[in-house]
């Protein structure tokens, strides 16, 4: 009988290391949904609630903080989404980042019938490839290297420079030594 006792221990130890490490496993860090749909009102009133949001980082949600896209919302600790301000119009998205130490994750919401507003992220980006500069290189910056002062006078000399040639509207950059130590 002495024999199976460890054996018995050893499956019902294993059972509750089990039944523990599932309850962790039906836990999963983050937003419940990642993707909201509103409909556009025609007006978000201030302190009225929108939408809750539901977050969870699987250990209490300690110093939990929510960042809104838009500076016109904010989410309450209850994880209420609330309006700051009467407003009309706010985009087509937003964005609501939700943090705590162990855990952080990113929701959309969907403005279903919201229009774009001037200076929006898409407006940027559509400027910026169609705009009639082009792009180009920048320029390579080498601060000099100096030598230190226990060498012979003049102090601190220039050891090298960046020089730059033009040939055939290509501009090659190198760096030149200028001491003849140095290889």
């Amino acid at each position: 009988m002495q024999p199976a006792t460890p054996l018995v221990l050893c499956v019902l130890l294993s059972q509750v290391l089990l039944l523990t490490s599932a309850e962790d496993l039906d836990c999963t860090p983050g937003f419940q949904q990642k993707v909201f749909h509103i409909d556009q009102p025609a007006e978000f009133i201030e302190d009225q609630a929108i939408l809750n949001l539901t977050f969870s980082d699987c250990k209490g949600n300690d110093k939990l903080h929510y960042e809104v896209s838009s500076p016109y919302f904010r989410v309450n600790t209850d994880g209420s989404l609330v309006a700051l301000r009467n407003i009309t119009a706010v985009g087509k998205t937003l964005f609501v980042h939700a943090r705590t130490p162990h855990a952080e994750d990113m929701a959309e919401l969907v403005i279903v019938g919201g229009k774009d507003i001037q200076g929006s992220l898409q407006d940027i980006f559509k400027f910026a490839r169609t705009s009639p500069v082009p792009r180009q290189k920048r320029s390579i910056v080498v601060s000099p290297i100096l030598i230190p002062e226990n060498q012979r006078q003049p102090f601190p000399r220039d050891v090298g420079k960046v020089s730059q040639t033009k040939t055939n509207a290509k501009a090659c950059f190198y760096y030149e030594m200028s001491i003849h130590e140095a290889n």
